[in-house]
């Protein structure tokens, strides 16, 4: 499966952008005019950013005028932000027109210092997937900052495990628990539980869907490039990856 995610090496990031951008390439006018005629019944775009901050050396880091354009974008064109939590009757009832999910990884202390201002502004919302042992230390959030989040509304916390292992090359009893202690963690910090899952360097395998779901787990995205639909699987939802050097042309293309 495509691996997407910080914390690779400078090859792996090179690999997921190469491969993202060609599916870019190939999609912005096609995806746009096909998958943008679907109903929110079929296909819902599922954003994936990662760092908000002026940082040429990490490509997948989006400069933070850049994430308020983008996000100005949905919003002057009509988008509705949804949490996972709105997804429960996808398919079943009508979900509002242009529904659009921001997903944040891996929880860099610049989705509170640049991005959260940006998604007060924009009237957005987004999911941040944390990497629960990481909170506090230098470079991501702190649960406190999590809370403030919350309780505006704007963002809901959701598990990106404990310590972002590869899950494809991690035991079953290994899997569980990342995925276990992580969910305890949100619960124990902010009083919820997590039903939705990114898997670490959006890797997975099927055992890792089926330890996923064993635990609890309604939602999981993955690396894999493109538009979410429901034949994917609730386990095994795609993402469309936010770099830095991805023009605002393709953005509108693909969020007409």
């Amino acid at each position: 499966m495509i691996a997407c995610g910080v914390g690779q090496t400078g090859g792996m990031k090179t690999a997921i952008i190469i491969v993202h951008a060609l599916w870019l390439a190939y999609t912005s006018a096609f995806h746009a005019h096909n998958v943008a005629r679907k109903s929110p019944a079929e296909a819902i775009p599922i954003l994936l950013y990662h760092s908000v901050a002026d940082n040429p050396q990490d490509p997948l880091s989006v400069l933070p005028a850049r994430f308020e354009r983008q996000l100005a974008h949905l919003r002057d064109r009509g988008y509705h932000p949804l949490f996972f939590a709105d997804l429960a009757a996808w398919g079943q009832r009508p979900l509002p027109p242009k529904p659009v999910i921001i997903t944040m990884d891996d929880g860099y202390d610049n989705q509170f210092t640049a991005a959260y201002p940006i998604l007060r502004r924009t009237g957005m919302k987004a999911t941040i997937f944390a990497i629960t042992g990481r909170m506090g230390k230098p470079g991501y959030l702190t649960w406190q900052q999590l809370r403030m989040m919350e309780a505006s509304g704007t963002v809901d916390t959701q598990s990106h495990t404990v310590t972002h292992p590869d899950f494809t090359k991690i035991s079953p009893a290994q899997k569980r628990a990342e995925l276990v202690e992580s969910r305890d963690a949100i619960f124990r910090q902010l009083g919820h539980r997590s039903y939705a899952f990114a898997y670490p360097y959006g890797k997975y395998d099927q055992d890792s869907v089926v330890a996923v779901r064993l635990a609890g787990y309604r939602y999981a995205v993955t690396g894999e490039p493109g538009y979410a639909e429901r034949s994917q699987g609730l386990l095994k939802l795609h993402r469309i990856i936010m770099t830095g050097a991805m023009p605002l042309e393709d953005f509108y293309a693909l969020l007409p």
